[in-house]
């Protein structure tokens, strides 16, 4: 089952091997990534202001959550617990009853993106230029960092290393890589544009981040050092995702999905949609990799990968299900 999101307000359920459509779910607003519980749920936010968890099988409802402001996304705690963001806050909410648990209010105007480490701890980014870190069980800041000025601050979904090591990226120009303890910037590495993709971990520890110079970088995770760069038509809004034979799979707002080497950056093959790819690719096990283009459509495309890569955070939310949580040490 594929579950993908539209500016139609629907939410979708598509049959992964045929493309056929299984049911459609209508919100009151525009309609962003969903996340898939261990039980099936899909929790899915919207710009109607709510938070939805739906029955995956059915598509029925089973509960609503109302947030002060738009609903980017979720991830989900080991417990269930479901972690939103929205209008400078973040909730805590129990995934079975819908029921509020706690909520962290922040200086921004919303609250982005968001990822939790092995340890439970809560990351997340807010348009006051912050990455904050909160104890997901009573939402306590433990540290915040803030970027260099710009207009919209930290810009990207966290990414999380097997050593706890946090990499987010920031409409100043740059990624940063941060102690998940502490906060303290280990290093900084300087793109040509705004840094609104998440950034993904190869099993070798190698970072791969777009940027809106038109670019697709490949990092080292340890030392900030560049290894290669990928110049695609436009911007490269698009996560990267990362295959079980080290491909790196990632779209451009040039309007294709490009297959990269990890080890070189070298091109192995591109797909043309007919429109912006700002999406996210996921790859499923058998290796098909679904990816939505601004022509309205999804696609699935066949690859020589076997499933996603054996690292850390080989796309962004972390596998599939976008759970957005780091795995258990």
């Amino acid at each position: 089952m594929v579950y993908v999101g539209s500016t139609d307000n629907n939410l979708y359920a598509i049959n992964g091997k045929s493309g056929v459509k299984l049911w459609e779910f209508k919100t009151g607003g525009l309609v962003y990534s969903p996340v898939i519980g261990s039980d099936g749920t899909v929790y899915v936010g919207s710009e109607d202001n709510k938070l939805y968890a739906i029955n995956g099988k059915s598509g029925v409802k089973l509960w609503e959550f109302k947030t002060g402001g738009l609903v980017y996304s979720s991830v989900i705690g080991s417990d269930g617990t479901v972690y939103v963001g929205s209008r400078g806050k973040l909730y805590a909410i129990n995934g079975k009853s819908g029921v509020k648990l706690w909520e962290f209010e922040t200086g921004g105007e919303v609250f982005f993106w968001l990822a939790i480490g092995s340890d439970g701890t809560v990351y997340g980014v807010s348009a006051d230029e912050k990455l904050y870190a909160i104890n997901g069980k009573n939402g306590v800041k433990l540290w915040e960092f803030e970027t260099g000025d710009s207009e919209y601050g930290v810009n990207s979904s966290p990414a999380i290393g097997s050593d706890g090591t946090v990499y987010v990226g920031s409409s100043d120009k740059k990624l940063y890589a941060l102690s998940g303890k502490s906060g303290v910037k280990l290093w900084e590495f300087k793109t040509g544009g705004i840094v609104s993709s998440s950034p993904a971990i190869g099993s070798d520890g190698t970072v791969y981040v777009g940027s809106e110079d038109n670019k697709l970088y490949a990092i080292n995770g340890k030392s900030g050092v560049k290894l290669w760069e990928f110049k695609t038509g436009f911007h490269v809004d698009s996560s990267p995702a990362i295959g079980s034979d080290g491909t790196v799979y990632v779209g451009s707002a040039d309007k294709k999905l490009y297959a990269l080497s990890g080890k070189s950056g070298a091109k192995l093959w591109e797909f043309k949609t007919g429109s912006y790819v700002f999406s996210s690719p996921a790859i499923g096990p058998d290796g098909t990799v679904y990816v939505g283009s601004a022509d309205k459509k999804l696609y699935a495309i066949k690859t020589d990968s076997k499933g996603l890569a054996k690292s850390p955070w080989p796309m962004r939310g972390q596998n599939p299900q976008h759970t957005g949580r780091a795995p258990a040490k």
